[in-house]
């Protein structure tokens, strides 16, 4: 658990140096190193937990600025502040307690910056620019909705901003509105994306010109994200790049001359970059060098264009940020996460396996041996699965997963499964689990347990099922609907009743969760495991943070509860001024060896786990 984690590189001092989110002292901190060597230097101290972090721009190299995300206790009560690197001084620039900022982008200047928030009304997010030479607040879209403030325009005249259809899952606009010198809207939003108010397609907007020409990622039209041309004069869209795989990232130059695509192919990323000509066309492949095979996020542009920075992490490496330079061989390390004593290289690959599910669909997984493994004696395993549900298992188990990790090494096997409804293998997977189909996930993970004792590697007595999150409320229906397929079961943060989480999570996010579970009471008790907590029979541990406004306290309260109730097997534990995943290493020390002390009793059958 002592792992550290390097993530979110931005360029700063003009270039020189970069700066990232390293957790180092316990938990996310702003650090900087400078790209001619030296030692990264902290340059936060917050006392909680950097979500997020921001490079202002500099045009003329006069200011060294950084934008970070912070919270209170992990309540998700997101307040942005600008530090300044030099001086390692911060102020507040948009602060309003119990409210949520979530940034959207600074302009190409570094004047102005984008940012939705729920200062209006807790229930709905609308999007305000702040002039930082000037102190001024601009409220630009008032709406009662879920908006997302997006880029500026080079020139900081324009501002793209995104809103979702509540009533269809996966589907969503753009939307620019013009702006004056010091910020404020000017005119009407124009809508960039009109559709069939019935075919669900998003879009993610990337850049802007001047001339109203966009660059975005869509899967309009098509099973998978692809990088997506809007023409400025005709509106036409056409793909410029439509893989076979997602394209799950992506950024180009402020002025427009060079996009970096990240491609999701099976879990595992690679990069692409290309030259853009003057009407945001490709011009040219770039030569860029990629990192170790893994997985790849958070790319971002060097201002001069000549390289490119990325978080690279996988089964043998640990997060950390890499430099690639255009041309150059090999990509250069420059953070340096401790491996707390691990062998790295002594940690297994997972094999990319496939079972079939209830209905012949084929379900994509990541399955990983114990180093040392014979297949001569059957395994215990520990089934893991994500939360979101619009998320995906990846070939990497360190940071919050450290405790599967260690227990690989103690014999253990561990399969990660991307059941219907995870994202990475197109729009109608993805959507195969919405609403009425919500249970068809839960079958998926059950029938993991089928193919795992068919492979003849695992003991179908000893397979334990674990998850956070939605992946928690993946555990309680797992261990519902198939209480006899189940050794040991591990929840962290899960949703037990829908229509409590519904009532109680934050209210910014009820109808918006509501498109994806549903909103009708009948059939939100007939998915919530609460109802069939009678049925539970196997040990089960929870973990809740104090603070949590994602999926509250009450949630875990009650199953708890209605385990003891019926006089089963629970271990119980609640950690202060912790949000929704446990982030200060105290905290997270204590959770790794509980859910190994957990394991060791129910699933490696061991008497007492005080050794």
């Amino acid at each position: 658990m002592r792992v550290e984690s390097a993530l979110e590189p931005q360029f700063v001092a003009g270039g020189r140096s970069l700066a990232y989110r390293f957790n180092r002292p316990g938990s996310p901190q702003v650090f900087v190193s400078a790209l001619e060597g030296g030692d990264a230097r902290q340059v936060t101290d917050t006392g909680g937990v950097v979500y997020q972090i921001a490079a202002r721009p500099s045009p003329d190299d006069s200011r060294d600025e950084l934008l970070y995300v912070t919270d209170d206790g992990g309540d998700e009560q997101y307040q942005l502040h600008l530090l300044n690197l030099a001086t390692a001084a911060s102020r507040p620039l948009a602060v309003a307690p119990g409210r949520i900022h979530n940034f959207g982008a600074w302009s190409a200047d570094g004047r102005l910056l984008s940012f939705a928030a729920n200062r209006r009304d807790v229930r709905f997010f609308d999007v305000w620019v702040i002039n930082v030479e000037t102190d001024e607040e601009f409220l630009i879209v008032q709406d009662d909705s879920m908006n997302t403030a997006g880029n500026f325009a080079p020139d900081g005249r324009t501002l793209l901003f995104s809103r979702p259809n509540l009533d269809l899952p996966g589907d969503n606009d753009l939307f620019a509105l013009s702006l004056d010198q010091n910020g404020a809207g000017v005119g009407p939003q124009r809508l960039l994306t009109p559709h069939a108010s019935d075919l669900a397609a998003e879009w993610r907007g990337l850049h802007l010109a001047n001339d109203g020409t966009l660059l975005t990622l869509s899967d309009e039209g098509c099973d998978f994200i692809g990088l997506q041309r809007v023409d400025a004069d005709t509106g036409t869209r056409e793909f410029l790049r439509a893989p076979e795989w997602d394209i799950e990232a992506a950024t180009v130059t402020a002025d427009g001359s060079r996009v970096v695509l990240v491609v999701n192919e099976d879990g595992y990323s690679r990069l692409e970059a290309f030259a853009l000509d003057g009407d945001l066309r490709f011009a040219a492949p770039l030569p860029l060098p990629q990192p170790p095979r893994g997985v790849i996020a958070a790319p971002c542009w060097r201002p001069d264009g000549g390289a490119l920075a990325i978080t690279s992490e996988g089964a043998r490496q640990l997060s950390n940020v890499w430099l690639a330079e255009i041309d150059a061989p090999q990509p250069v390390r420059v953070s340096r996460a401790d491996p707390a004593g691990i062998d790295l290289a002594s940690q297994p690959e997972p094999e990319i396996v496939h079972y079939t599910s209830f209905d012949g669909r084929e379900i994509p997984a990541f399955f990983y041996r114990p180093p040392g493994s014979s297949g001569q004696q059957r395994m215990p395993c520990l089934v893991l699965v994500h939360g979101g549900p619009e998320s995906q298992s990846r070939p990497t188990l360190w940071g919050r997963y450290a405790a599967p990790q260690y227990l690989l090494s103690r014999g253990l096997a561990v399969l990660m499964p991307n059941v219907r409804g995870s994202t990475g293998y197109g729009k109608t997977y993805s959507h195969a689990d919405d609403v009425e189909l919500r249970m068809d996930s839960v079958r998926d993970l059950i029938e993991a347990t089928e193919w795992l004792a068919a492979s003849g590697e695992v003991d179908p007595d000893r397979i334990a099922v674990m998850g956070g999150s939605y992946g928690g409320f993946m555990v309680l229906a797992a261990i519902t609907e198939a209480p006899d397929r189940w050794a040991a079961a591990i929840d962290l943060f899960g949703i037990a009743n829908f229509e409590t989480f519904l009532e109680f999570t934050g209210p910014w996010r009820r109808k918006y969760r509501a498109r994806e579970y549903g909103s009708e009471p009948d059939f939100l008790r007939t998915i919530s495991p609460i109802h069939k907590a009678d049925q539970i029979r196997t040990p089960l541990l929870v973990i809740q943070g104090d603070h949590d406004g994602r999926v509250p306290q009450e949630e875990s309260e009650q199953i708890v509860e209605a385990v003891r109730q019926n006089e089963g097997v629970v271990e119980y534990v609640v950690y202060p001024d912790e949000g929704h995943g446990i982030q200060k290493l105290p905290h997270r020390l204590d959770m790794g060896e509980r859910i190994v002390a957990f394991c060791r009793v129910h699933l490696l059958g061991e008497e007492s786990a005080a050794e």
